[in-house]
């Protein structure tokens, strides 16, 4: 088997032909395919790591959404350089929430027990990060697709 001309397929450039073309060819409405993106950030950067694809397809069923879509951006949050800093927006969001300011000294987030001593503080941060996230997706996708898609 040739492994070189099979590792070419995931360059970045083939990557991101490969989801334009998903996104302008989709046969939906622009507002279902920037509903569709958006819901999968949303999910990317909420505190419900572990069950975000389920929770993906459950909700794009349900609402009936571009399923590929949802799930081309739930996996956000699978990125590993993003993982850190995921983790550190919904930990200070959630902070500035409960106490008024950011916290200078940040504990190990990776590790479980300190995630589960700070949860109140970082899920209260991440929810408020998503929606941050996924109205921003929403409304940048939204009018892009509305300038350069015709439906």
């Amino acid at each position: 088997m040739n492994y070189q001309a099979y590792i070419e397929k995931f360059k970045f450039s083939n990557i991101k032909t490969t989801i334009v073309s998903e996104i302008t060819a989709a046969d939906n409405s622009n507002y279902v395919i920037a509903l569709s993106l958006a819901l999968g950030a949303f999910l990317a950067f909420s505190p419900a790591w572990g069950f975000q694809t389920a929770l993906a397809i459950a909700l794009a069923l349900v609402f009936r959404l571009n399923k590929v879509l949802v799930l081309l951006s739930v996996n956000l949050s699978s990125i590993p350089p993003l993982i850190p800093l995921i983790l550190l927006a919904g930990y200070q969001a959630g902070s500035f929430t409960l106490y008024g300011k950011f916290q200078n000294q940040v504990p190990d987030l990776t590790n479980l027990k300190t995630l589960g001593e700070n949860y109140l503080q970082f899920a209260l941060g991440s929810f408020i990060v998503s929606i941050a996230v996924g109205t921003v997706f929403f409304i940048t996708i939204y009018f892009l697709l509305k300038i350069f898609r015709s439906k």
